[in-house]
């Protein structure tokens, strides 16, 4: 079985008739029916069976059919992509990362650069293993997570066990995030402790290991909150933060129409672990020049003194 006979049977299905598939193909009638009997002969099915209104399916041909579109619409799409690839008017971005507006603002930016007449650009936010699955399994380019010195070794394990590498992007100081009109909104800094009064909001874990998989600063104290909520994605989170009186941590970086406006960010003064943001790719294998260039805007915005 080839895909070129696969080609054939879709062909000759979607013209309800060999004869103008034949036509389509460029082939004589006779050699495709010879294929196609080939087939049919290797996989002891029989495919197609003649009517009166000309060529119709058996029921083993509507079930083969049905196995095998998916794999003809791969295919066009695999070679789609690499004739693309191999075009200097195209342009791939695929990223993936855990909830972080920064993120979404350079994925922005780097569509905004575009001055190619094609490109094709994905962005998924998700958990930290969804992330990394994705990277693995090369759906995504490049993924962007956190590392801590607590997480660390479990995150060498992970990404080494999925021939992934990881590049630091910068290490920052976990912050609080809360509403303008919070009873700590006028502090400059804050303190663990200064938190713990109030219900703390995290992303939903979907395993024992939640604590190496957070998305939010990992701070020992963590386990001391008594009234947790959990929210699913970004836009929930900030909601419940600027309408109430919970608490959150991370990087502090909420860039200007990227965030929220109701939310600031201030930095936790005790927090012993910085928050290392760090960006995973699949090893020994280049970027492209659109993911490379997303890096160097992620890490534009994250030296900016006003973001």
């Amino acid at each position: 079985m080839t895909f070129l006979q696969l080609n054939y049977i879709m062909e000759i299905y979607n013209c309800g008739s060999i004869n103008k598939a034949a036509q389509k193909l460029f082939l004589s009638q006779s050699s495709l029916s010879s294929s196609i009997r080939e087939l049919e002969q290797e996989l002891g099915i029989k495919i197609f069976k003649r009517s009166n209104r000309g060529i119709e399916l058996t029921d083993d041909g509507k079930e083969f059919i049905a196995h095998i579109r998916p794999i003809i619409e791969q295919q066009k799409m695999v070679e789609s992509y690499y004739a693309d690839r191999n075009n200097d008017d195209f342009a791939s971005l695929n990223v993936a990362s855990q909830r972080y507006p920064f993120c979404a603002k350079a994925f922005v930016l780097a569509i905004k650069e575009q001055t190619v007449s094609k490109y094709n650009f994905s962005y998924m936010e998700a958990e930290m293993d969804r992330v990394i699955e994705s990277v693995s399994e090369r759906k995504s380019e490049i993924g962007v997570v956190f590392v801590s010195d607590m997480t660390e070794k479990f995150m060498n394990r992970v990404l080494a066990s999925n021939d992934l590498e990881m590049h630091e992007l910068m290490s920052i100081k976990p912050h609080a995030f809360i509403n303008v009109d919070h009873p700590l909104a006028d502090r400059k800094s804050i303190k663990i402790k200064d938190l713990m009064d109030y219900p703390y909001v995290a992303f939903t874990k979907k395993n024992n290991e939640s604590f190496n998989y957070s998305e939010e600063a990992v701070i020992p104290e963590m386990d001391k909150f008594k009234k947790i909520i959990y929210v699913n994605d970004r836009a929930s989170c900030y909601n419940v933060l600027a309408n109430t009186d919970c608490v959150t941590t991370g990087s502090g970086i909420l860039p200007k129409g990227y965030g929220d406006e109701r939310l600031i960010s201030i930095p936790i003064d005790d927090a012993m672990d910085m928050m290392r943001l760090v960006w995973i790719k699949i090893k020994d294998i280049n970027l492209t020049p659109a993911a490379e260039r997303y890096i160097e805007i992620l890490k534009q915005i994250m030296n900016e003194k006003n973001i």
